[in-house]
């Protein structure tokens, strides 16, 4: 009866052990260059967010972030040149299945832009959704996905990694690049934080 009694504390113990749940503090950059017959642009952003992951070994797996950034949008045509005011908050989750080494996900993201000249403002609010892969190797986690895979003139692809110290404290980074042949798009993030 013992034994019967036992083995429930010990499969909640090995449950315990085979999750990890990640908390981190982001610094975020982003940057874009168009440039047309008529119109030039460029642009850059940064700002810093808040990341969680919820790892959980052959089982639900599920993160979310929240990022605010600003920065400044320069437009130029053959006469004159303006600057705009940019600032962007977004804020996604994703949800997948953990298959041992292997996490596909699924996610979507809301962004709220806003640009600002001279006094007038215009704000675009934007549904967009991402699809993508994490694989664990020893003490790091390998980031694969696609963003906007609903828009063509938005889609991002990133790779990134987290890495897990001795002391449960995680060091991450990504990066971005748009897809859009017609703007060339970057995006970084450094990313610290800790496991529980």
């Amino acid at each position: 009866m013992k034994k019967i009694l036992v083995l429930p504390f010990l499969l909640l113990t090995v449950c315990v052990f085979a999750q990890d749940r990640v908390i981190l503090g982001t610094f975020e950059q982003e940057t874009a260059e168009s440039e047309n017959f008529l119109l030039s642009s460029e642009s850059s952003q940064s700002g810093y967010g808040l990341r969680f992951y919820n790892f959980k070994e052959w089982g639900f797996y599920y993160g979310g972030s929240l990022a605010q950034l600003s920065g400044e949008r320069d437009l130029c045509a053959p006469v004159s040149c303006v600057t705009v005011d940019i600032s962007a908050t977004t804020f996604s989750a994703e949800i997948g299945m953990d298959f041992g080494e292997w996490t596909p996900f699924a996610g979507a993201s809301f962004s709220s832009a806003k640009d600002e000249l001279s006094g007038f403002s215009y704000s675009d609010d934007a549904w967009s959704f991402s699809a993508g892969v994490w694989f664990k190797f020893d003490k790091f986690k390998i980031r694969g996905a696609m963003t906007n895979i609903d828009n063509s003139d938005n889609q991002t692809i990133i790779g990134g990694f987290l890495y897990q110290m001795d002391n449960n404290y995680v060091l991450g980074a990504e990066v971005g690049m748009l897809l859009n042949e017609n703007v060339d798009g970057f995006k970084f993030s450094l990313q610290f934080g800790r496991a529980f």
